[in-house]
């Protein structure tokens, strides 16, 4: 329905009457399934306003999905692995569809705010890829869901991968991002 209706996050749902009646179900069924979505964070009621699609990866369903998926290291050694993956394609694609004003502008953003994630959601934002941008936070959700902390890109690594990228030394950048990863699945005691 929500595709049918092409609906998107922000967006107001029908209300219960029309929901009852379009899916043909009683209006406490309809109700109680609201209720349920809403719990899962996918749904917000405002009072007096109606109910509204909230953004995915705002959310308690990734946080609850991944109990049950991330039980074992091979599961996240895969995650890992995806997450690494979809942020290279993004490295890539700054390479060839950025300039060097934006990359300047961009160092100056993230340089202010030295934080990886940080990094990576600008990044897809530069490169205008919404697609990658929303596959990467949910699996970027997924990621915070383990128990401990992993080492962050600090200051003078991300000052060194910005050097990479401005000298359009794709290698180099693309390197200094393996290397991370590959700390994280050492740290995972994974194969």
């Amino acid at each position: 329905m929500m595709e049918t209706d092409g609906l998107k996050t922000g967006d107001k749902i029908p209300s219960e009457r029309e929901l009852s009646e379009r899916l043909n179900v009683g209006r406490s069924s309809v109700r109680e399934a609201l209720r349920a979505i809403e719990l899962l964070g996918i749904i917000e009621t405002r009072r007096g306003e109606g109910t509204f699609i909230k953004e995915i990866g705002e959310h308690q369903l990734i946080e609850l999905l991944a109990t049950f998926l991330l039980q074992d290291s091979k599961a996240k050694k895969d995650l890992i692995e995806t997450k690494f993956w979809i942020e290279q394609i993004g490295l890539k694609i700054a390479f060839y569809r950025l300039t060097d004003s934006q990359l300047q502008h961009l160092q100056t953003k993230v340089l202010d705010e030295p934080n990886y994630e940080y990094l990576v959601k600008e990044l897809f934002q530069y490169i205008d890829n919404r697609l990658l941008l929303r596959i990467w936070r949910v699996v970027e959700g997924y990621f915070k869901t383990f128990e401990h902390t992993y080492p962050t890109y600090g200051r003078e690594i991300l000052k060194e991968l910005f050097e990479a990228m401005i000298n359009r030394d794709e290698q180099r950048a693309l390197t200094i991002h393996r290397q991370y990863y590959e700390t994280l699945i050492k740290m995972e005691n994974v194969e």
